[in-house]
């Protein structure tokens, strides 16, 4: 079975989604935003309760991507190139996988509460089918920025130490380097095509003041 987008956006509409790139503030925002509001906050992080259950239940035969993820040979992984990682991201080892499972997560809480989802989403159009442009906001990062922040963060312990534990670690960093400026100005450009409220984090941001953009956009 497959469910129509517009049954899941109308099931929706109680969730406000945070989207953009890695070091954009989803989480810290989502939080600030659920503490001061009431909202259910839901973070798609492997690392969360919500995908010890997932993963307890993918299944070759459904979830084949999500499935392979166990089996990663990491060496080979990440010793591939900056062309090798672009021209192989049609699932990300499970993303979208797991997105169905987040998707249905979402409309369960919901139901009767507004719900901050801090969700990794690349697909505009599939976003736009299921949530209105009034409850999305990109809150983005320079490559640079990401580049300097992302690997001294405790929830992105693990993804460092894998790298630093494989051969040649200096090169395979700046293989992930470049592909964060990549992404980073794919994102912004995504952001821009699609008319959708963004919010680019500089050095001076704060949390006050995002909070209050990111208020004056959902209208609460």
């Amino acid at each position: 079975m497959n469910i129509a987008n517009n049954i899941l956006r109308h099931s929706l509409q109680n969730v406000y989604f945070l989207v953009g790139t890695a070091c954009g503030g989803k989480t810290t925002m989502a939080g600030a935003l659920a503490e001061k509001h009431g909202f259910i906050h839901y973070n798609d992080n492997w690392n969360e309760d919500n995908h010890k259950v997932w993963l307890s239940i993918i299944n070759e035969r459904y979830q084949p991507n999500s499935s392979k993820r166990k089996e990663i040979d990491w060496e080979a992984y990440f010793s591939r190139t900056v062309e090798e990682f672009l021209a192989d991201r049609n699932d990300n080892h499970g993303a979208n996988e797991a997105l169905e499972f987040s998707i249905l997560e979402l409309v369960k809480l919901s139901q009767n509460n507004k719900v901050i989802a801090d969700v990794w989403i690349e697909d505009m159009d599939f976003l736009l089918e299921i949530s209105d442009r009034s409850r999305i906001a990109c809150l983005l990062a320079p490559g640079e920025l990401i580049i300097r922040d992302y690997y001294g963060r405790d929830d992105h312990k693990d993804f460092t130490d894998c790298i630093k534990s494989l051969k040649n670690p200096e090169k395979k960093f700046e293989t992930q380097n470049e592909l964060f400026r990549i992404g980073a100005k794919e994102f912004l450009d995504k952001a821009i095509k699609y008319n959708l409220f963004k919010v680019m984090r500089a050095d001076d941001s704060t949390i006050k003041g995002t909070l209050q953009l990111l208020e004056q956009h959902f209208n609460i």
